[in-house]
């Protein structure tokens, strides 16, 4: 223990180390079969400093194997090294082996992304993109993707290739059913591809779970149904969702007047009347749900709708006018020389 200080201390300089390294992977070369050596080098895991040792000792023994290139390839893309994987994933491009070409492809696909990212110059972007748009059609074509519908789904939206798109928001939404944003996607886009079957689920689901938006999926719903002349499956899903809001209300009044439902078209543009604040459109609406009535003939129920609201609207010209010609058009004198008479007192003249 006290002669360790007397001990001689071996120092291994950086050539010999070089050489130790080189004589290593020459006996793994020599005694190795290339396809053991090609499963240690592919490790993920593996030490990437040192696979690049091995890589490019076996591509000189083997310059022309797609296969190792293919590895060297992957190596480089590990480190996100674009200048060097763009020219050769284009040339693997080419190989006469399949599994090369596609995993080039993908390869290529990788590294001009990366380095449209990296690109500040717009028109150099704008002059890679259709390059980028192609080998993710290759990709898309071909079925070369993997499992990660999210990750090809941004894919597909970045390069504006829809069918794609379509294709993973449907595998998302299988993980994602009430996911909105994904359901409004692919509602859109069933409806572009006239898959009229899937369209009709995306909006039913919209309806259940956009409920920040309600009003935008049941008009939807409500023209779609108008369209195809289904006017009961029309009327019932302006009627269950009336109270959502004031459009859906206001669209459920106009459709009793389209169907000659006076009576009711009237009730709802009263509850419209209760559920404005402004004074305005509460005197609109008014007006309306008489007018529903006259529209029906209904001249008695009209008059009595506006023998309702008479003094209230004695004040303003332009109501009270309106009230009038309602009694003259039922044939209700009385009740408008009564009213007359009252409009005049107000004023003081009588």
């Amino acid at each position: 223990m006290y002669n360790a200080d007397k001990e001689e201390v071996s120092v291994i300089t950086n050539k010999e180390l070089l050489f130790l390294v080189a004589v290593f992977i020459f006996i793994l070369v020599q005694l190795y079969p290339k396809n053991i050596l090609q499963k240690i080098i592919e490790d993920d895991h593996s030490n990437y400093a040192l696979t690049m040792i091995y890589l490019k000792d076996l591509l000189k023994h083997n310059p022309n194997d797609t296969m190792l290139q293919l590895v060297y390839l992957k190596k480089k893309m590990q480190v996100r090294d674009i200048n060097i994987s763009i020219p050769l994933a284009k040339k693997l491009m080419h190989a006469k082996k399949e599994y090369v070409r596609d995993g080039a492809t993908l390869l290529a696909f990788q590294a001009n992304m990366i380095q449209y990212f990296q690109l500040k110059n717009h028109k150099k972007k704008k002059q890679l993109y259709p390059t980028i748009q192609k080998l993710f059609s290759i990709i898309y074509t071909k079925k070369l993707y993997d499992t990660n519908a999210s990750k090809w789904y941004y894919n597909a939206s970045f390069v504006k290739n829809n069918p794609a798109k379509y294709y993973f928001v449907k595998k998302l939404l299988k993980e994602e059913p009430k996911n909105v944003t994904l359901l409004k996607n692919a509602y859109f886009l069933a409806l572009e591809f006239s898959d009229k079957k899937n369209a009709h689920n995306y909006l039913q689901k919209l309806l259940l779970y956009d409920t920040k938006n309600p009003k935008q999926w049941v008009m939807t719903k409500y023209y779609i149904l108008i369209r195809y002349k289904k006017y009961h499956e029309a009327q019932l899903t302006l009627e269950k969702n009336a109270n959502k809001a004031l459009k859906i209300k206001k669209t459920l009044a106009q459709f009793y007047l389209m169907r000659s439902m006076y009576k009711k078209a009237s009730k709802t543009y009263l509850q419209l009347a209760d559920n404005v604040k402004n004074q305005k459109e509460h005197n609109f609406y008014i007006q309306k749900a008489i007018q529903a009535l006259q529209a029906g003939n209904l001249l008695t129920r009209a008059s009595e709708l506006a023998h309702k609201y008479e003094m209230q609207y004695i004040k303003n010209i332009m109501m009270r006018q309106f009230i009038l010609k309602i009694y003259l058009a039922a044939g209700k004198l009385n009740l408008a020389d009564k009213y007359a008479k009252k409009i005049l007192y107000q004023k003081g003249i009588l």
